[in-house]
């Protein structure tokens, strides 16, 4: 977790240790509590311009007045909000941050309902982290253990806690001819501060290759790219991962897809009904970089035009750092390709 509330509560305190625990260790006994209190609608108190409930809860998470209807018309409005939270690293979903906007709703009567379920579900977390399971590995360098169900990519472990992404790029690892175009497109959208999952560079060895391919498109990544051309049939890879992440949408409404065409080919029948990005009409790439920077920027709510100009001496390093091993993988991988062909 990135960072803690400013203001820890202190009119019914957690025990310290659990504030900077995810809301994903909650247990069903923790969640069907703060369900029952916080799923009752209300009414519009004016003191705190707020609904004292589950929605007054989205709206001091800067979930969007249509995202809250989602919400509402769930089953269990509070169950639907904190699934949802779970997956916004950027809104910080951890106990800590929950109870302050408790408090801010001035509902301490859920606290007080809920906290003897949550303080149980922290205890339980901390247990199961001073004594780690056989799916644990101890990390000798800074002594910290991490599931393995939760590291899925060198950026889990560098910063030890899941990561997230803009977008998963889905592309055939075995194509020289892909992977030049990949290159390009990694620098000119982490140029931009998009931040990409691309499997090969990101991902770890010795994983379950599928299990982790559908929890990154499913769960961690906000639009997932498809790198179209001959080879791209060739990879049962990407025609694993074009399934599984149009089954999560077949209208892609929710998981956002974008095919790019880097050369001509016989588009999959599951994405004639996209909108494609044409890099094989040379009169029309640049227009279509725009367009794909366009597609990334609106699933990114966060981004920013012209953040580039506000970056510190610290953060211009650690982007050229960042490029320099990107720059790193791909020249290897064009070495590993282009020797294997010519034996």
């Amino acid at each position: 977790m990135e960072t803690l509330p400013d203001i820890v509560s202190r009119t019914i305190a957690l025990p310290q240790e659990g504030h900077k625990l995810p809301i994903s260790i909650l247990n069903m006994a923790s969640r069907r509590k703060l369900a029952d209190m916080l799923n009752p609608e209300r009414e519009l108190d004016d003191s705190l311009e707020l609904i004292p409930d589950y929605s007054g809860l989205a709206e001091l998470l800067n979930f969007m007045y249509s995202e809250i209807l989602v919400f509402q018309n769930a089953e269990s409005p509070t169950h639907a909000l904190l699934n949802e939270w779970e997956k916004h690293n950027d809104k910080n979903p951890c106990i800590g941050q929950l109870w302050v906007h408790l408090e801010k709703l001035q509902r301490v009567d859920v606290m007080e309902e809920s906290i003897k379920y949550i303080s149980i579900d922290i205890d339980n977390e901390l247990r199961r982290r001073e004594k780690p399971s056989p799916s644990c590995n101890k990390l000798a360098k800074d002594g910290i253990v991490i599931d393995d169900q939760l590291v899925l990519t060198k950026e889990d472990i560098k910063y030890g806690c899941p990561q997230y992404y803009d977008v998963f790029v889905c592309w055939n690892s075995e194509s020289v001819s892909d992977a030049s175009f990949v290159e390009k497109m990694a620098t000119k959208l982490e140029d931009n501060h998009f931040k990409l999952c691309i499997p090969t560079r990101d991902d770890l060895p010795g994983q379950a290759q599928y299990h982790s391919y559908a929890t990154l498109i499913k769960i961690r990544c906000r639009l997932m790219i498809i790198v179209l051309s001959e080879e791209y049939h060739k990879s049962v890879e990407c025609d694993f991962m074009t399934k599984f992440a149009h089954a999560l949408s077949p209208a892609t409404k929710q998981k956002k897809l974008v095919p790019v065409i880097v050369s001509k080919m016989d588009v999959p029948n599951l994405l004639r009904h996209v909108t494609l990005c044409d890099f094989t009409k040379d009169d029309m790439i640049d227009w279509n970089w725009k367009r794909l920077l366009k597609a990334v920027k609106d699933v990114s709510p966060d981004w920013e035009e012209g953040e580039g100009t506000k970056a510190t001496h610290g953060q211009s390093a650690a982007k050229d750092d960042k490029k320099e091993r990107k720059t790193n993988f791909f020249s290897k991988l064009f070495a590993r390709k282009t020797h294997k062909q010519q034996k």
